[in-house]
C-alpha cells in the first residue's frame, strides 16, 4: 500500500490500539474454554469495537479526496469491522498487521501528527474509555454474577453498569453488593469524572482556540501598525537631526568667514 496518499493521524493511531484489542478479544475467544455468559460478554465488546471501527471508517471516507482509492487502499478495514462473522474478525490480524507496516514507513509524520494536543488527547481518552468499560465490565460480572443478592448476573446488565458508572450518571438499577465489586466501581468513578473532565475541557479549548486566535491577530496588527508608527517617528526624527547638524554646521562655516 502507497503511504504517501494517507497521513497517519491520532485518531488513527487510536484505531490500531483498538484493533490490537479485538485481535487480543479474538484470541480469547477462540482458544479459551469460557462460560456461555463471558463469552456473549466479549462477543458484546467486540461488537461495540466494530461500531467504533465503522464510524472512523465513514468518516474517513467521507472527507477523503478520492473515495475510490481510499476504498481500494482501504478495505481490510471495512471487513474487519463487520461483527458476528468469524471469518471476517481474522481479517483483523491483517489490519494490524497493515498499520504497524505503514507506521514503520511514517514514524516521521506520526510524531508530527501526535503535536496535535487536543485530536491526541481524545484519541487516548477514547481508547482509555472504550478498554475501561470493557474490562470494568467483564470485571464486576465475574465477581458479582453467583453472589447471592447480587443483580448484575449478565453480560447486558454488566456492560449496562459499566456505562451508566463510568459516565456518573449512577441509575442504581444495577449495582454491587461485594466489597470488590466496590472497590471496581470506585475506581470507574473516579476514571470516569477525570476522563470526562479532560475532555470536556478540550472539546471546550477547541471552540475557544479560534477566538483566542481572532484575538491574537487583532493584536498583531495593532502592534504591527504601532511599530510602523514608532519607525516613521524615528525616521522623521533621524531627519530633524539632520537638518540641526546641517544649520549648526552651516553657522559655524559663517562665523569661521566673518
Amino acid at each position: 500500500m502507497s503511504t504517501h496518499r494517507f497521513k497517519l493521524g491520532p485518531f488513527d493511531i487510536g484505531m490500531m490500539v483498538l484493533s490490537i484489542v479485538a485481535v487480543v478479544n479474538i484470541s480469547v475467544l477462540m482458544l479459551m474454554q469460557l462460560s456461555a455468559d463471558v463469552r456473549h460478554y466479549l462477543l458484546i465488546m467486540d461488537t461495540l469495537i466494530c461500531v467504533v471501527f465503522l464510524l472512523h471508517f465513514f468518516y474517513n471516507l467521507a472527507n477523503s479526496d478520492n473515495r475510490l482509492v481510499y476504498i481500494k487502499e482501504h478495505w481490510i478495514d471495512f471487513v474487519a469491522s463487520i461483527p458476528a462473522i468469524e471469518v471476517f474478525r481474522l481479517a483483523r490480524f491483517l489490519q494490524v498487521l497493515r498499520v504497524l507496516r505503514l507506521l514503520k514507513h511514517t514514524r516521521h509524520l506520526v510524531l508530527t501528527s501526535l503535536k496535535d494536543r487536543i485530536q491526541t488527547t481524545l484519541a487516548t481518552m477514547m481508547v482509555v474509555l472504550v478498554v475501561l468499560i470493557g474490562a470494568s465490565g467483564l470485571s464486576i460480572y465475574l465477581i458479582e454474577y453467583d453472589l447471592p443478592g447480587s443483580n448484575i448476573r449478565t453480560a447486558e446488565d454488566a456492560i449496562w453498569w459499566s456505562l451508566v458508572t463510568i459516565s456518573t450518571v449512577g441509575y442504581g438499577d444495577y449495582y454491587p453488593v461485594s466489597t470488590a465489586g466496590r472497590v471496581v466501581s470506585i475506581l470507574l468513578i473516579l476514571s470516569g469524572v477525570s476522563l470526562f473532565g479532560v475532555i470536556s475541557g478540550y472539546i471546550a479549548s477547541y471552540f475557544i482556540t479560534p477566538q483566542e486566535k481572532d484575538q491574537l491577530a487583532v493584536q498583531n496588527r495593532r502592534i504591527n501598525k504601532m511599530q510602523e508608527h514608532l519607525n516613521e517617528m524615528d525616521t522623521s526624527i533621524q531627519a530633524i537631526h539632520k537638518k540641526l547638524d546641517s544649520l549648526i554646521e552651516h553657522k559655524r562655516d559663517s562665523g569661521e568667514g566673518h
